[in-house]
């Protein structure tokens, strides 16, 4: 039944990309559970649209409206945490442009939707400077083209131990940064980007210094994501920045 729905839902994609962000924002507005108006947006897209419209292409529309509405009424009609549930996201933004600040200036970034479907986790990243690699059992988005050899690591690292807990883990990770680096800041509760534990480490003050910032948070499942980021410090601003950025359209679907 959910193959032949998406095969429905994709059949009827040929409406505007501004139709599709608005049925994702019914969706959006159910799961948060936000009150309803008596007339949706969609609804009076619907009837904006038609005014201007022959009579063939609002059939086509009507039909396309249709199709999204029930498609939305049988999302909700499913078990919440099934793989209908974790795919549609990817059916209606594969992609989409973030503004970002960097070095203090606003920029927009075309990004990417990655849904890693083991860890249970999906994010975007910046596809014009960035790759995602897969190795070890890890998520890697670093530098599309390698930086020369004087240059320290720059990379976002995305990985799960599905064994300890953030509070346990975290204490973990102070003690391997202890090994590695000549300064390592004190654990901190953070709720941006992501909401855990965040420790940053830093080996000197050069501007070719290795820095090393490492989110840890609950995985809901007895577990923890580790998000590191690797860059050194006169790229704080630069590659530092936007992988925080990234973080925030970092999310767990269970």
């Amino acid at each position: 039944m959910e193959r032949k729905l998406k095969e429905r839902m994709l059949e009827e994609s040929s409406y505007s990309k501004t139709l599709k962000d608005e049925i994702w924002e019914e969706i959006e507005m159910k799961l948060d559970n936000q009150p309803q108006f008596s007339e949706s947006r969609l609804s009076r897209s619907h009837n904006k649209q038609n005014k201007n419209m022959s009579g063939k292409k609002k059939i086509k529309l009507a039909m396309g409206i249709g199709a999204a509405a029930i498609a939305i009424g049988v999302f909700f009609s499913l078990p919440v945490g099934t793989a209908f549930m974790k795919d549609i996201q990817s059916w209606f933004a594969p992609e989409k442009k973030v503004e970002v600040e960097v070095e203090g200036n606003k920029e927009e970034t075309q990004q990417e939707l990655h849904h890693n479907e083991t860890s249970e986790y999906v994010i975007y990243y910046d596809v014009d400077r960035y790759k995602l690699v897969q190795e070890e059992g890890k998520d890697i988005i670093t530098t599309k083209d390698p930086l020369p050899d004087q240059y320290p690591d720059v990379s976002l690292v995305i990985e799960q131990n599905e064994n300890t807990k953030p509070d346990e883990l975290i204490k973990e990770v102070s003690q391997l940064l202890a090994g590695s680096y000549a300064q390592v800041r004190d654990a901190e509760v953070v709720t941006e980007p992501v909401s855990g534990y965040r420790i940053s480490a830093i080996d000197g003050q050069e501007w070719d210094s290795k820095v090393t910032a490492v989110y840890v948070i609950d995985n809901h499942k007895e577990g923890s994501f580790v998000l590191t980021l690797n860059y050194f410090l006169e790229a704080a601003e630069g590659h530092g920045a936007r992988f925080e950025q990234m973080l925030k359209q970092f999310q767990i679907v269970e």
